[in-house]
């Protein structure tokens, strides 16, 4: 109708050609069926038999007959000539003779020199630049060199110097070491002998105390002389014969200490006064080996005097 849109219109035109496709393919279908046969069952075979009402007279092979035609003859299209321009003008001419516009050797002659000139000249300047680029790179393994040769000075001087610097802290540890220990031990003699001149003071008015408060007697007094006093007396020599061993070995490393380290730092302040020009006052070394010479000389004066 009038009232129908466009896209309705052509929706009912496709239905309908999909329903005549349908229609068709279905009339293919059922026009197969009839012309063919179903397949034999199993056991038999179908045999080629006529049904029509008319027989026809069947033949094995079919009879051939050999025909012929002829087709126009294909000519190909010739090349196109290429476009001349139309002569226009009169004609001139004029008689050339041998020689007269151009000699070969003579014309060739100086372009062969600019030629082989600049072929010998380009050839020169790249052998040259290839001399100074090996020279360069002779330069740059030279260079290199150096500077791996400097590199290993530097890294063995500092090397060197850690080691001197951990040699003297080293060295300084051991020396207050020996130090501390042999104040101690010199702390220990002096109470040692303090311990025994108290006690041969203290021992006598003991006994005299107790002897006048009657709490000794006779066999008592017998016992401690006979055996307490040379115990007490042996034990006493063992504990400073002991000591001042301790001390005379504390002594002695001490004194091996410090001839040590006198030693090391006479080495470095002969090192040091080779490097200065100028001299100037006395530096922290010196100041300590001083105090340690001082101190050696007063151990050994320690010992002359004991013995």
């Amino acid at each position: 109708g009038d009232g129908e849109s466009a896209a309705a219109r052509a929706a009912e035109a496709r239905r309908r050609s999909i329903a005549r496709r349908k229609a068709k393919n279905q009339q293919i279908k059922a026009s197969q069926l009839r012309l063919g046969s179903p397949p034999p069952v199993a056991g038999r075979k179908h045999e080629r038999v006529q049904t029509e009402n008319y027989l026809e007279e069947l033949f094995v092979n079919p009879p051939v007959a050999d025909m012929c035609t002829q087709t126009d003859l294909f000519v190909e299209r010739p090349i196109s000539p290429f476009y001349v321009p139309a002569k226009t003008g009169a004609d001139a001419e004029t008689q050339i003779y041998p020689g007269d516009l151009f000699d070969f050797d003579m014309e060739v002659q100086p372009i062969l020199e600019v030629l082989v000139g600049k072929t010998i000249e380009q050839a020169l300047i790249e052998v040259l630049e290839e001399e100074e680029l090996a020279a360069l790179r002779e330069q740059q393994r030279r260079f290199l060199e150096l500077r791996a040769a400097e590199t290993a000075e530097a890294l063995r001087l500092e090397e060197r110097e850690k080691r001197l610097v951990k040699e003297k802290e080293r060295r300084i540890a051991e020396c207050e070491e020996g130090l501390r220990i042999q104040k101690e031990m010199e702390e220990r003699i002096a109470a040692a002998v303090l311990m025994q001149g108290y006690m041969a003071n203290l021992l006598p008015s003991v006994l005299e105390g107790l002897e006048s408060e009657g709490f000794l007697i006779d066999y008592i007094k017998k016992d401690v002389d006979d055996s307490f006093m040379p115990w007490l007396m042996k034990e006493v020599t063992n504990e400073l014969q002991e000591m001042v061993s301790s001390r005379d070995i504390l002594t002695d490393m001490v004194r091996e200490i410090l001839e040590n380290r006198a030693e090391i730092y006479m080495a470095l302040n002969k090192e040091k006064y080779e490097d200065e020009v100028e001299e100037e006052g006395p530096t922290i070394e010196d100041l300590i080996l001083q105090d340690h010479l001082k101190l050696q000389a007063e151990i050994a004066r320690n010992d002359e005097e004991e013995i």
